[in-house]
Parts: structure tokens; sequence; C-alpha cells
């Protein structure tokens, strides 16, 4: 008499093969598969408002993330003397902390200064820094290393920069940093980038309409007169499809397709570990 198959993983079970499927699972997912066509939307799937305002958080800070190499690229191809954007962006963020409340401002003028003396005290040494390096290397590792810092940003609006995002940065930013002749310019070049992706971002909105609308104009404006209209054609699609369809394909299947599979998880599966 053949023993009934038991859905208990550690006991060896002879009766079966190693890849037997279960009648009943079958039958489960059939059922809930034409279930699922006639589904109605759920109440509990998030609206694609909600989601396109997240998105649209975190696309705004990966666009922020691009003035890190649109600022090389002056410095390092266009021959731009980075000393009066410093000196701006500077005086910009002055000017924001001292509009935020004591506390606050008490705390960014000193971690300000700390972050000024330590690249003043660095600056020469950047600028030696993997020199013996090819500049192939340099960029192929900035790549990689602007991958992991755009997978380490948060869409969340309170939610602070993280100390792996801000090292993350600042290795992106000490290897370009490596690659230039001055040390005025490595000196500028850090200070406006942490300036611009770790205060300004807890400083302002950066989903702000017109802050935003500012930040896509140079970045696309930067993107067309150093690439061509193709690229940045090529980028305004990927960002169509980011904003608006993708949002529309999620809340889809939270609402149609979710339900199933929560279901199935929640009766075939054990709720509690069952132990023999």
């Amino acid at each position: 008499m053949v023993k009934p198959w038991k859905r208990l993983l550690w006991i060896k079970q002879e009766d079966y093969p190693d890849n037997y499927t279960d009648p009943a699972f079958i039958d489960l997912i059939t059922r809930l598969r034409y279930k699922g066509k006639s589904a109605k939307p759920s109440n509990n799937s998030s609206s694609v408002h909600q989601i396109r305002s997240d998105l649209f958080r975190f696309y705004n800070k990966l666009l922020n993330t691009v003035f890190v190499y649109i600022i090389f690229v002056f410095i390092y191809n266009y021959r731009v003397n980075p000393v009066s954007f410093a000196i701006f962006v500077t005086i910009l963020v002055s000017w924001l902390l001292s509009r935020s409340n004591a506390k606050h401002y008490a705390f960014g003028v000193k971690s300000s200064l700390v972050i000024t003396f330590a690249m003043l005290t660095l600056s020469p040494i950047l600028k030696s820094l993997s020199k013996t390096t090819a500049s192939d290397s340099i960029w192929t590792l900035s790549f990689w290393l602007s991958i992991a810092y755009v997978g380490s940003l948060s869409s969340n609006v309170n939610a602070q920069t993280s100390n792996l995002s801000t090292n993350l940065l600042l290795a992106i930013v000490i290897l370009l940093a490596s690659r230039f002749q001055s040390t005025a310019h490595v000196f500028c070049f850090l200070l406006i980038c942490v300036q611009l992706n770790v205060i300004l971002p807890n400083l302002i909105n950066l989903s702000n309409k017109y802050i935003s609308f500012t930040i896509n104009l140079s970045v696309y404006g930067f993107l067309t007169c150093t690439l061509g209209w193709s690229y940045t054609f090529l980028a305004l699609a990927m960002s169509f499809f980011y904003l608006f369809v993708l949002p529309q394909w999620f809340v889809y299947w939270q609402t149609y397709y979710r339900g199933y599979e929560s279901s199935l998880s929640r009766v075939w599966e054990a709720q509690k570990p069952i132990l023999d």
C-alpha cells in the first residue's frame, strides 16, 4: 500500500519521485487562476499617484547625482575654472543654512567647516592619487560606484542621507578628482559635489516644481550639447517609461496578481513550522 504524500522536505518518501507535484496543488492553482481573471480591483492596491510621487523623488535625486559628472566634464574637458562656481554654491548653502533654526544652523556650519578643512588637507594628496592608474580604469570604477551609490539612495523625502551613500559619493568624487592637475581644482570639485549632493538635499525639496525644472533643464541641456539629440531623446523616453508607464504596470500587478500569489501562499504554505 502506497503511503500518502506529505509536505515535509526532511522526510525521504520512497514512493514518490523528487519532482512529484501533489494534485491538490494543481487544482488550487487552476481555481485561483480562473478566479483571478474575473477579479475586481483590490482596495489595498497602492495608487498610481503615490507610486509616481515616490519614483519622481528618486528620479530627481538621480538627476542631482549627474551634476558630479557635469562639473567634472566642465573642469577636465573644457578647462573651466571652478572657483567662482564653488564660491556661489557655498554662499547659497550658507544662506539656506542661515534660514534654518539655530541648532540646525550651528550643526551645518560645524559640519561644513570640518569637511572644508579635511578637503584642504587632503587636496594635495588627492591630486597625486592614482596617477599611475589608467584613466579607463578610473572611468570604469567610478561608473560602478555610481551604480552602487544610486542603489543606496532612498525615495523617502524624510530619509536622511545614509553613511553608505555619503561614503560612496566621496569615493566617486575622489576617483574623479585624481585626474585633475591643480590642487585648487581638486578642492573646488570636492566642495561643490559635497554641497550639491549631501548638504543641499537636506535643505531644499528636490521635487519642488521650480527646482525640478531647473535640474531637468540643466541635465538634459548638457546632454544635448555634449552628446546630441539622439541621446537626449533616448534618456527622455526612458524617463517617461519610468515615471508614467512603470507605475501603471505596478498597480495593475498589485490589483490582479498580488492577491492571487498571496492566496496561493496562504492556503498551500504553512503559516507555522510543521514539526514531526
